[in-house]
């Protein structure tokens, strides 16, 4: 999944490459992800479609990812089958640890114990700052 990231060339095609490959290489069956104030050039892309001043608020705050029911998360939206997604993993997109978040990378699964609030989010955590370092190329 790293690979593919530091071998994609077209700072555009990056986005989707973060959630084709994270859905294929470990099998999430629902993955999405939102950028707000990316480069005017990629403004019209589907990765920075709008959201609420909620979610933003929301992905600034997590210390770690949120893993839980889906609770009707706006982020839940953005996936393919929004209404199958029964549990879902938050992951904040930032700068560093202490930056506010410049976006939110969502994982879903139909499975209500596959992402819960009681597993360990480290793997989550190094997904957040992989795919961060990736996307950060779309900013001014």
């Amino acid at each position: 999944w790293t690979r593919a990231i530091m071998f994609t060339r077209d700072a555009a095609q990056v986005p989707a490459t973060v959630v084709d490959e994270l859905k294929h290489q470990f099998l999430i069956p629902q993955a999405g992800l939102r950028l707000w104030g990316v480069a005017e050039a990629h403004a019209g892309q589907p990765f920075a479609q709008a959201v609420g001043d909620d979610v933003k608020s929301f992905a600034s705050s997590l210390g770690v990812p949120y893993c839980g029911v889906n609770a009707g998360f706006e982020a839940a939206q953005w996936l393919s089958d929004p209404s199958t997604v029964m549990s879902l993993a938050l992951i904040p997109l930032r700068r560093s640890a202490d930056a506010p978040a410049f976006g939110l990378l969502v994982l879903g699964s139909p499975d209500p114990t596959r992402y819960s609030a009681d597993m360990g989010t480290e793997f989550l955590v190094r997904v957040g700052e992989i795919a961060s370092a990736g996307l950060a190329q779309l900013f001014d």
